[in-house]
């Protein structure tokens, strides 16, 4: 490495574990129990017993556990000015623990949390630190940092319900309508949809039938659930991050930013107000969403793929701007400073907000059901040296 002189560091880096999953509730094993109300008294002659409900639960849940390898380079240049590192990983889980439908009978409710099957993520991390500028005294300095990932993830088996998939992700509309799939050799939470043919190009709003709406994958010549497809992830193909420090004599910036590339987003909110009929509600007039411009449907079409929408976007989560005045009477130094929380989000998504549901493997991830806007908060405050 001796010819290498712009190299400052290299470290290669190994590792591999076990270990389970924390997010979830301590004894999910045990049933909680819940008393009954007057209405769900049970009646012994002329007397009324109030009723003890238990949860559902599996009694025979196991932890998960995650078995991780990961190979990872350190490097360094120009005295460390420039800095990065790279890991390529992969993950298997077995026991996964997921909440599921059961059939109706054979538990305490219609959902169990249990262990469904395995499943492998593999991916790669990318980091880079540098000085872009490094000023002395009160020149401008400028420190920046870059982040990249990518993760594919891939159910590789279910078990313990006699079945090789599982619809979940419930949504508004229709009566235990459910959105997403469990599937072997799948990304997890999947969307599940009928093949959308075309919006209706007249433009007319005529009630079409779901022939003339949706492609016939088994060609019987009838549109049922057949016919419906896996279609795209909610999962991100690329996660992208840059945050920056910058300083000029007194004054001094930061900000961070985020992207999500390949992402998508079933849009309940469009799904469930997005046909004519919807103005005709229990309470008249309805909103309507403005999806129905382009689809003009007169009755709710929740399986249509049109709703599954990229949710790519670029968002600044924050900037901070401040000056400090040195000297300031009997204080050292004295600084003011204002920020900005969500301050801007780029985005093709015809919703509220293309980060619409909880990231992570539970059963509502990728689907918008009418999420609390989120706020943009301002702050101004002062820091005191003494």
């Amino acid at each position: 490495m001796q010819n290498f002189h712009s190299l400052s560091d290299l470290k290669l880096r190994a590792s591999w574990g076990v270990n389970g999953n924390q997010s979830f509730p301590n004894y999910l094993f045990y049933s909680t129990y819940q008393i009954g109300d007057n209405l769900s008294q049970a009646q012994f002659g002329n007397q009324f017993v109030t009723t003890i409900r238990p949860s559902a639960v599996d009694t025979t849940i196991r932890w998960e556990e995650t078995r991780s390898t990961d190979l990872g380079l350190d490097y360094g240049f120009a005295k460390n000015r420039f800095t990065g590192t790279i890991d390529a990983y992969t993950k298997k889980t077995t026991n996964l623990i997921f909440t599921v439908p059961v059939p109706a009978g054979t538990n305490l409710s219609n959902f169990v949390t249990t262990n469904i099957g395995s499943v492998q993520n593999r991916g790669v991390e990318l980091g880079f630190n540098a000085r872009i500028k490094d000023g002395k005294g009160e020149d401008f300095v400028w420190i920046a940092n870059i982040n990249a990932s990518t993760n594919h993830n891939k159910l590789l088996s279910l078990y313990g319900n006699g079945t090789t998939q599982i619809q979940i992700g419930a949504i508004s509309g229709g009566v235990g309508s459910k959105i997403q799939v469990l599937e072997p050799g799948l990304p997890v939470n999947s969307f599940f949809v009928y093949q959308h043919k075309a919006v209706n190009p007249s433009g007319a709003t005529a009630d079409l039938p779901d022939t003339a709406l949706y492609v016939d994958q088994n060609g019987d010549g009838i549109i049922n659930q057949n016919d419906l497809r896996p279609y795209k992830s909610p999962f991100p193909t690329w996660i992208f991050g840059q945050s920056s420090q910058m300083s000029w004599h007194k004054f001094d910036m930061s900000y961070t930013m985020r992207a999500h590339v390949g992402n998508y987003v079933y849009n309940n909110v469009a799904s469930n107000l997005g046909h004519y009929s919807a103005v005709q509600g229990s309470i008249p007039p309805n909103n309507l969403s403005t999806s129905v411009f382009q689809t003009n449907f007169i009755n709710p079409q929740y399986f249509s793929d049109v709703y599954v929408q990229n949710a790519s976007f670029l968002r600044m989560d924050n900037i901070t701007l401040g000056y400090t005045f040195p000297h300031f009477g009997s204080f050292k130094s004295l600084r003011l400073f204002g920020t900005v929380q969500n301050v801007f989000t780029i985005t093709g998504y015809d919703g509220v907000d293309p980060e619409a549901s909880v990231v992570g493997f539970t059963s509502n991830f990728g689907i918008d059901n009418n999420i609390y806007p989120r706020s943009r908060t301002y702050l101004v405050g002062a820091g005191i040296n003494f």
